[in-house]
């Protein structure tokens, strides 16, 4: 979704961006935790309870939550929006309370919901943000090959399930291609327009690049991102790095799941 705030400056939720009609020269790029918590506030107007937004922001999204984190991302969203000459988008009301400045004018310009674009590489990315899981020895937050076979397991389960309740009518998994050059990328999402289309294939070229993931000839990849502003998802990111075979052209994967892609 597209807003227009105060009548020049443009607030593009899916891309996560602020911009002024001056050819990306005044662009911001917000992380993805800081456009998820703007852009829950700009959905819900008036006065709202702290734990309220750290439940829907955070808590619901499995992450941890507290004051210093929210605290923080709000200093980071006051700062951007004051290089447009704009104090306080976000206000403290009484007993702590928050609210999305009731004086500015927010304009709805193009309702169209999309998965948000995955920026791996951030420009300059804040000092000041505060580490949302900490990875601790043998549990690597980047390679869940435990997580990975945990999917993996449900899925099956899952469809085990579903085949019963069909007497036993199995149908396979229809993959969507995204690409085929340099390297061939598929998913089990329907693009529902070239749009997102594009956004699929740049957050796997971000995952991918970010990660140094290489790639030879016969492999391919399956990608699946779970990034929807309208559920605040934070960045649950699923890829499979695959080499073909003649039996299963999905055989011999890598599995690679991120539980949160900042």
């Amino acid at each position: 979704m597209k807003y227009k705030i105060n009548a020049f400056l443009i607030y593009d939720a899916t891309e996560g961006s602020l911009k002024l009609d001056d050819g990306g020269k005044s662009d911001t790029q917000l992380t993805i935790t800081a456009n998820a918590l703007l852009f829950f506030m700009v959905q819900n107007p008036g006065v709202i309870s702290r734990d309220t937004v750290m439940q829907r922001v955070w808590d619901d999204n499995g992450l941890m939550s507290s004051n210093s984190n929210l605290n923080q991302y709000l200093s980071m969203l006051r700062k951007a929006f004051r290089c447009y000459d704009i104090e306080n988008v976000i206000v403290t009301v009484a007993r702590g309370r928050l609210e999305i400045n009731p004086e500015l004018l927010i304009e709805v310009i193009d309702d169209s919901v999309l998965h948000p674009v995955v920026h791996a590489i951030e420009s300059e990315p804040p000092t000041e943000t505060p580490p949302e899981i900490t990875p601790t020895a043998g549990n690597s937050r980047d390679r869940y090959w435990g997580y990975a076979g945990g999917v993996i397991s449900l899925l099956a389960i899952g469809l085990f399930a579903w085949s019963w309740s069909n007497n036993g009518s199995l149908k396979p998994i229809a993959l969507t291609s995204l690409a085929q050059t340099p390297v061939e990328v598929f998913s089990t999402d329907i693009m529902i327009n070239p749009r997102m289309r594009e956004n699929y294939l740049n957050n796997f070229m971000a995952v991918k690049e970010k990660k140094k993931i290489k790639h030879g000839k016969d492999e391919r990849f399956l990608f699946f991102y779970g990034d929807k502003l309208q559920s605040n998802g934070l960045g649950r990111t699923f890829l499979a790095h695959c080499a073909k075979h003649q039996d299963n052209a999905f055989s011999y994967c890598d599995n690679y799941f991120y539980y949160s892609w900042n």
